[in-house]
């Protein structure tokens, strides 16, 4: 029994590791969305089981990364247009809001780890690690909404995180230079500091819109200002 309860408690890691590689897998294009996720493939790439794939798999849904469809399996989302207009809604509501509520409830701690987020996004700016630089811009407004201490605001973000991961990675052609995503965080960094709550407010939701925008409207050009 203790055997059973050791391999239980280890599991839980494997399948976030694995996770956490497929995921990197689908930021890298190996998957594209839409791409069909099959269980004994994965097995053996990964050299685990296909119940590890599975668990793995149920992570990722819960992240709304992957979507499973009865009969058919699991899927990487695709996003269409109008996905993208939703996406971008959700992010705009959540992120102000959560940006706003951050101004008031912030504390000293919060401040440095937003601060530690931004300057990692420098570091990765200046080696031009693109994957990861988007990663860390979805990582800065979980630490937002982690700051603002509202559970239901966190369960609803949680829940829009894949779909952003792939909005940011859709949206991330339009900044041909990495600099310009950090640019556009340390002015909210800067609000949310300050206590600045309508700066804040306002900062967080404008580059969402231009960015849905550009995804939406081949016409339009230029980074988010």
């Amino acid at each position: 029994m203790r055997h059973s309860r050791d391999a239980a408690h280890v599991r839980p890691s494997l399948e976030t590791e694995i996770a956490s590689a497929i995921q990197e897998g689908i930021l890298d294009g190996e998957w594209q969305p839409g791409d069909r996720l099959v269980e004994m493939e994965l097995a053996q790439k990964f050299g685990v089981s296909q119940g590890t794939i599975r668990g793995a798999l149920k992570y990722l849904q819960a992240d709304g990364l992957v979507e499973h469809r009865p009969r058919r399996g699991n899927f990487v989302i695709a996003v269409s247009e109008e996905d993208i207009r939703d996406i971008s809604l959700m992010r705009d509501i959540l992120e102000s809001a959560a940006a706003q509520l951050a101004t008031e409830r912030i504390t000293d701690a919060g401040r440095a780890r937003l601060a530690e987020v931004v300057e990692e996004m420098r570091r990765a700016s200046n080696n031009r690690q693109r994957r990861h630089l988007l990663e860390l811009d979805l990582r800065f407004h979980r630490t937002v909404v982690e700051i603002a201490q509202s559970k239901l605001l966190q369960d609803m973000y949680k829940r829009l995180e894949g779909p952003a991961l792939l909005f940011l990675l859709l949206a991330d052609g339009f900044y041909e230079e990495p600099q310009t995503i950090v640019d556009l965080h340390e002015p909210l960094l800067a609000a949310i500091c300050s206590g600045d709550s309508a700066r804040a407010h306002e900062l967080a939701r404008r580059h969402t819109d231009q960015d849905a925008i550009r995804l939406t409207d081949p016409s339009a050009n230029g980074p988010a200002v």
